[in-house]
């Protein structure tokens, strides 16, 4: 047990989410998109080097220097609240900027149990899925409209998947940091299907049967409640884009899997060629991941699925006891079926 009491320990230390960036240069004559939004701390400013741009059209806030004559300078500097087009006279091109400042990160209840990094990875196993919200362009899980998936491009989705035992009911919440590539989302980063990940919790998992046996699930953490949730900062001033997963489930003791996937369509041929059928972009190939924070009810949690005994936890893996081990514990990926076995 000590050895596991130190692994977690050692895996305690804070993992950086996309940190804020505030320097970009940008060429009307090569650009990687024809805008972006620049999420900012609060204060913060984001510096944009401008190359082949003549002209600025300024919706609201006023960038510095100020523009004379309508025209930039090659270097300005934007903060939240402004929004403005740049375009040039000899470019087809033009970028819309608008700069929001993050808000405070969403602490859930409880205690922080573990914080994993899912994966998708080559074979990519898949899920097919059909249209039923009623012409929409998604299947939702179990017709919960919190879990819609696109079917705009086929409704096939990659997937990978966690195993996980909850040793005590409660309340648990399933919190998204990033996702590896970062994507468009994030800074003015390439595209990348894992920009947009989805989580399913299942207490029995059927890639054949996708709609049976869902608990829940979440696309965007900018859907959650009240407030703005399109970018929050943490207390390291890392940034968590607000496209992330994030909600919470009522769990009773058992077995659990969870599933990520990606919102867009994107099936295993698809992400073995690195083309997405719905967007029509290209993405480099390779293992996609996003990382989660599980919180809940303290030592709720254990790694893998393992017997629930009347006293306690019997791990048949030597994990018992691993959730209380540390709250930077890392979990690994997915799993299949829920089971409540009495030893």
């Amino acid at each position: 047990m000590s050895a596991l009491v130190g692994l977690g320990l050692a895996l305690s230390a804070p993992l950086a989410a996309t940190a804020a960036t505030s320097s970009y240069d940008l060429d009307c004559e090569s650009l990687p998109s024809d805008g972006h939004t620049f999420t900012v701390l609060p204060g913060d400013t984001v510096t944009l080097n401008l190359t082949n741009f003549d002209s600025i059209i300024e919706f609201s806030g006023v960038v510095e220097p100020a523009p004379i004559g309508g025209v930039p300078d090659a270097t300005i500097v934007a903060d939240a609240g402004d929004e403005f087009v740049l375009v040039d006279t000899t470019c087809l091109n033009s970028f819309y900027v608008e700069v929001v400042e993050a808000s405070p990160e969403t602490i859930p209840a409880g205690s922080l149990l573990a914080t994993q990094t899912i994966s998708i990875s080559s074979p990519a196993p898949q899920i097919s899925l059909v249209e039923n919200d009623g012409g929409g362009g998604e299947h939702q899980l179990a017709g919960n409209e919190d879990c819609g998936l696109s079917t705009d491009a086929g409704g096939a989705h990659v997937y990978g998947t966690l195993d996980i035992t909850v040793t005590t009911a409660g309340t648990y919440t399933f919190k998204g940091l990033f996702t590896t590539p970062a994507g468009s989302y994030a800074g003015l980063n390439p595209f990348d299907p894992i920009e947009d990940p989805f989580l399913a919790v299942y207490s029995a998992f059927d890639p054949s049967d996708p709609d049976t046996g869902v608990v829940g699930c979440n696309d965007d953490l900018n859907d959650v409640g009240p407030g703005n949730h399109d970018a929050e900062y943490r207390a390291d001033n890392s940034i968590i884009e607000g496209h992330v997963p994030y909600f919470s489930a009522d769990l009773e003791p058992g077995q659990y899997t969870l599933v990520l996937l990606t919102w867009e369509d994107l099936g295993t041929s698809d992400f073995e060629a690195g083309t997405a059928p719905y967007s029509e972009l290209d993405f480099t190939v390779g293992t996609k991941s996003t990382t989660f924070e599980l919180w809940g009810p303290t030592g709720g949690i254990t790694l893998g699925h393992v017997a629930l005994a009347a006293t306690g936890v019997e791990t048949g893996y030597g994990f018992a006891g691993i959730a209380a081990a540390g709250a930077g514990l890392v979990l690994l990926l997915v799993a299949r079926r829920r089971r409540s076995a009495r030893a």
